[in-house]
């Protein structure tokens, strides 16, 4: 099996699995304060501590979640209520957590902004459009069908100078870890990201809020991760995504070009420029993308036809460019440059062979 679907999700890493296995012993409630209570929360706080330092934060701004998507809604909602404004700047190329959290929040108008050619969101554009109250900015760091990556530094600055009371929310799902990241110099109030992602395990994300950034909690109960996310805490997941994030290794090899330059096919269009190593999204003229999944599975590849969390909405690939879903190849930990090669190999048979078949 060759697994190029690292975007969709990793493998467990081994850290995160030691990690699990070692939380199953500290099964105490993290509030409860007795010893194995105690324990559990101070695992916990061991966690906070070495994913708020990979973004450059304080630890105790740092609140856990079940995941990305959890963490999108809280960043929308919570600052919304809390925040002055009703407009709320964003893209049509986010990842459906935003898209459909702002489609339900009546009381708020967003404002979608254009990109280039190349994926990119046009910063003239964004300037303009803070010239109008705005409660919230929400832009992705990196897309996670193209991989097209934003200039975060050149947005935040841009809103804390047309717009200082105005907050920036990035969506770092596909670039925490795999992209530097440091809250302070990019100007960001608020900041999400997914375990499974980097070799964490599923049900774990967490969202960073700025100091003096005020937040209104999205569910009610306990009063858990300072009252923004009651439940009790999920701890072998923390404990996992810490464990990964620490150990995790960032791709050396040039594995995106070792792929195209094995793909011996014509008319193949590479979408977005200024793209993630991690991540290669191309439209294969004359095929069906979700039939050449289908085929490269039954061969042992793994691959997406656009982003997974828009694959049960028929059409509808995270792309940005108003185009069917094309094929998605991301890479991680673990490939090698003979399985992406052999990888690239097996696209072009398959690929020529739909091709014939479409001339008969």
């Amino acid at each position: 099996m060759i697994y190029l679907d690292h975007a969709a999700t990793t493998p467990p890493s081994k850290a995160a699995k030691a990690a699990a296995l070692r939380s199953f012993n500290m099964f105490g409630n993290p509030s409860s304060l007795h010893v194995l209570g105690i324990e559990a929360e101070k695992e916990i706080a061991h966690a906070r501590d070495v994913l708020a330092r990979i973004i450059g934060a304080s630890p105790p701004r740092l609140i856990f979640a079940s995941g990305g998507t959890e963490a999108n809604n809280l960043a929308l909602k919570g600052t919304a209520r809390k925040h002055k404004g009703r407009r709320i700047i964003t893209t049509r190329m986010e990842h459906s957590s935003i898209l459909e959290t702002l489609a339900v929040m009546a009381d708020f108008e967003p404002l979608y902004l254009d990109t280039d050619e190349g994926g990119a969101i046009c910063l003239d554009a964004l300037q303009k459009a803070l010239e109008e109250p705005t409660c919230l900015v929400s832009i992705h760091h990196v897309n996670s069908a193209t991989g097209v990556i934003q200039d975060i530094h050149a947005i935040g600055n841009i809103i804390k100078r047309v717009s200082p009371t105005t907050l920036f929310h990035v969506d770092a799902a596909q670039s925490f870890c795999k992209l530097p990241i440091h809250v302070n110099n990019m100007q960001v109030d608020l900041l999400t990201a997914s375990a499974h992602k980097v070799g964490g395990l599923k049900g774990c994300g967490f969202l960073f809020i700025r100091d003096g950034v005020h937040c209104a909690p999205t569910t009610q109960g306990g009063g858990q991760e300072r009252g923004l996310r009651s439940g009790t805490e999920n701890v072998a997941g923390i404990l996992s995504f810490a464990a990964a994030a620490e150990s995790f290794m960032p791709i050396t090899a040039p594995l995106k070009q070792v792929f195209l330059d094995a793909l011996n096919l014509d008319d193949v269009k590479v979408l977005g420029k200024n793209t993630s190593p991690y991540i290669l999204n191309i439209d294969v003229a004359g095929v069906n993308p979700e039939v050449l999944l289908n085929a490269l599975s039954q061969r042992g590849v793994c691959v997406s036809a656009g982003a997974a969390c828009s694959a049960n909405k028929k059409g509808q690939g995270q792309i940005g460019w108003g185009q069917a879903p094309t094929l998605r190849v991301s890479f991680g930990e673990g490939n090698t440059v003979d399985e992406v090669v052999k990888a690239a190999e097996l696209l072009t048979e398959i690929a020529t062979n739909l091709r014939k078949l479409r001339k008969l």
